[in-house]
């Protein structure tokens, strides 16, 4: 499985792992404007032939807290269908049986 990334017009993406409980420690840092809305992450199957997507999660910027450090992160639940009015993101519903550790915060200047 992978993760893939994506804010404002910015994709980035985890190498693969293997197994029931991957693991990536992997940090993404993006400058972006402050009139975004928010950014989505998507959970990937690497097939053999094509990938699957087990679940995405749509997470409001204004939710987003400021912090100076890394902290315990958070569990949350990956959904199986996205919200959309028109071709803007709001959302996501249908909670999947798959969930994501993330750590997510604007980072303070130093």
């Amino acid at each position: 499985t992978y993760v893939v990334l994506k804010v404002q017009n910015l994709k980035s993406t985890t190498i693969d792992r293997r197994g029931r409980e991957p693991c990536w420690e992997q940090d993404f840092m993006f400058e972006i404007c402050a009139d975004g809305k928010g950014f989505i992450i998507e959970l990937w199957k690497k097939g053999f032939l094509w990938d699957s997507i087990l679940g995405v999660l749509w997470i409001p910027l204004a939710t987003v807290e400021h912090a100076t450090d890394e902290g315990p992160g958070s569990w949350w639940t990956l959904h199986s269908e996205v919200i959309k009015n028109g071709s803007e993101i709001q959302g996501t519903k249908t909670p999947t049986s798959h969930e994501i550790l993330l750590d997510v915060y604007f980072a303070l200047p130093f």
